[in-house]
Order: C-alpha cells, then sequence, then structure tokens
C-alpha cells in the first residue's frame, strides 16, 4: 500500500510525533472503541494539543484513517518479509506466524483491527483499504499453496488458502474475546494443529 501524503511530506521530528499520536490512538480505541475515541483524549494520552492533531490529521476521521493505513502497512511489511524462505510449506508456515508474531498480534492491535472491521459496512474508506489489504494478502497465501500443490498432494490450493485465513480469523476472535488466557503462542499452536489436519503428508514438517 502507498503511503500516505501526511507519512510522504513530513519531517523526521513530524514523523515520530505522528507515530506517537497514533500509538495513542491505538490505546483510546483499546479502550472506548472508536466511538469513544475523540480528539481530547487522543490529544491528552500523546501529550499533545488538539491543534497538533488538526494540523497533522484534519480531523478524527482523518486520524482514524490514518491510524489503519498504518496498522495495515505494519502487517503488510510482517507478512512480505515471510515470503523470503525457500520452499512453499516454508512460506505457508511462516504467513501463518505472522498472522501470531508478538509485535502484529497484541491485544490492543487486535482491539483496533475489529473495531475498524466492525466500522466497514458504515465507512466506505475502512472498507476499502481493509478489503484491498485482505484480497492482497490472500492472494499471496494462495500462491503459495498453489506452489505447494506442484510438489506435494494438498486440497484444491484455493480452498486451501480460504481454509487457513478462516481459521486464523476464528483464532484472532478468539484471542481478542478471551485477552491474555489466550496467548499468540496458543494461538500458534492451534493454527499448526489445524495445518497438520490440513496437510497429513506433511504434519511432521509443520512445527511452530
Amino acid at each position: 500500500m502507498k503511503g500516505t501524503k501526511t507519512q510522504e511530506n513530513t519531517s523526521p521530528t513530524s514523523r515520530r510525533m505522528q507515530a506517537r499520536i497514533i500509538d495513542a490512538v491505538v490505546e483510546m480505541v483499546a479502550r472506548h472503541g472508536i466511538s469513544g475515541t475523540t480528539l481530547a483524549n487522543v490529544a491528552t494520552t500523546a501529550g499533545v494539543s488538539q491543534g497538533v492533531l488538526v494540523f497533522h490529521f484534519k480531523s478524527k476521521e482523518g486520524l482514524l484513517t490514518q491510524t489503519l493505513v498504518r496498522l495495515l502497512d505494519e502487517y503488510r511489511a510482517a507478512w512480505q518479509a515471510a515470503l523470503a524462505a525457500e520452499t512453499p510449506l516454508d512460506r505457508i508456515l511462516n504467513l501463518v506466524r505472522t498472522d501470531f508474531d508478538p509485535i502484529i498480534c497484541t491485544n490492543r492491535k487486535l482491539a483496533l483491527w475489529f473495531a475498524f472491521w466492525g466500522e466497514a459496512s458504515a465507512k466506505p474508506i475502512y472498507n476499502r483499504l481493509s478489503s484491498e489489504s485482505e484480497e492482497e494478502r490472500f492472494q499471496v497465501m494462495k500462491q503459495a499453496c498453489e506452489e505447494l500443490s506442484s510438489v506435494a498432494h494438498v486440497p484444491d490450493p484455493a480452498w486451501l488458502a480460504q481454509s487457513i485465513d478462516a481459521h486464523t480469523d476464528g483464532l484472532w476472535l478468539q484471542m481478542h474475546l478471551q485477552g491474555p488466557e489466550f496467548s499468540p503462542e496458543k494461538g500458534l499452536s492451534a493454527a499448526f494443529s489445524h495445518l497438520r489436519l490440513l496437510l497429513p503428508d506433511l504434519a511432521g514438517a509443520i512445527n511452530p
């Protein structure tokens, strides 16, 4: 996903301030949801004035949209790094590992993901950004599954990719609802157990 003008045309100092503000948004959404997140409580948490928020992001909507962009950019950079693995199976495993990486999969960020997804039907910009990111990531998983199917006996690649990602989505929901009781480590273990069921001939090579 391309960076926005807010990211591109700013000094290092401004980018650091924006990053601090985005961190404050993550915290406020995790505590209060999107509707309860205001310029006032974000400014207080970030240690800046509301005028600074308006200068950098124009409005609450601009601030939230930029937060979603940065969340998606962070996730995209993480799963792209997973593609460096040499074999299709290792790429699939790395993509799954990325979904439970402690930087990506935190309670606060899960709260943010679900808050934005919950608003997507009413906010076209959230829907468009999330859908584009989801489709790009799915195509990468599907391609890895297709490449795996050329060297091993596996189910239909598209079905396999959908099953893997759907199970991960379900685990994220469990983690979001259960909080710290359901750790990323438990989520990854459950995801790999599911993979062994999907790929029994390769089960011995599927380890967290």
